[in-house]
């Protein structure tokens, strides 16, 4: 890479690291590109100049920086272990949980943000079936295609929420009435 592209890859992970932290703590609609400017260190321009619009910028920070984290951190999970699906979805919402219900809210007036809701929701239903795919597995469908979705529900960040933000729930409890829920659901025997 000669020594230009070099320069605008830097700039480019400028701008990129600049939105991340600004819309780590702002709603989509709250954040305008003079801001990630700033925050960068360019001018505006530079960043219309690399992504085009602030729906462009955020599809490509969540494409390239958020949703490989998520996945990678999804990807912890022992198939089957009650305990490591709810401890990974736990953690996981423990830090971007904010964040997902600002995106979510936001889905709703912009539809930039409701491809990215619908790709995580996707991904979601996907990694629900892969981190529960041996309790699955032992259902006849059409069973099993509800059981996945209701568990899918139970693993949502809306219910993290309700425990975590709306009833007070630590983290620790909001753990064990995920696994009660999931157990429940799965007709399996409660864990001591």
């Amino acid at each position: 890479m000669d020594s230009r592209a070099a320069a605008a890859q830097r700039t480019r992970e400028a701008i990129l690291e600049a939105a991340e932290t600004l819309f780590t703590d702002r709603a989509f609609d709250e954040v305008t590109l003079a801001d990630v400017a700033a925050a960068a260190g360019v001018a505006q321009q530079t960043v219309v100049n690399h992504f085009g619009s602030k729906e462009r910028l955020v599809l490509t920070g969540m494409q390239e920086r958020i949703a490989p984290r998520i996945a990678a951190q999804r990807a912890t999970v022992r198939p089957g272990d009650l305990d490591s699906v709810v401890d990974v979805t736990v953690d996981d919402y423990e830090s971007t949980g904010l964040n997902t219900l600002r995106l979510l809210a936001a889905a709703e007036r912009f539809e930039t943000m409701a491809e990215i809701a619908r790709g995580g929701r996707a991904f979601h239903h996907g990694w629900v079936r892969h981190a529960l795919g041996p309790q699955l597995e032992r259902l006849e469908e059409p069973a099993r295609d509800e059981a996945a979705r209701l568990l899918a529900v139970v693993l949502d960040v809306r219910t993290w929420a309700q425990l975590r933000l709306d009833d007070g729930r630590s983290a620790e409890e909001t753990r064990r009435d995920l696994r009660r829920m999931l157990e429940a659901l799965l007709h399996e025997p409660r864990a001591a």
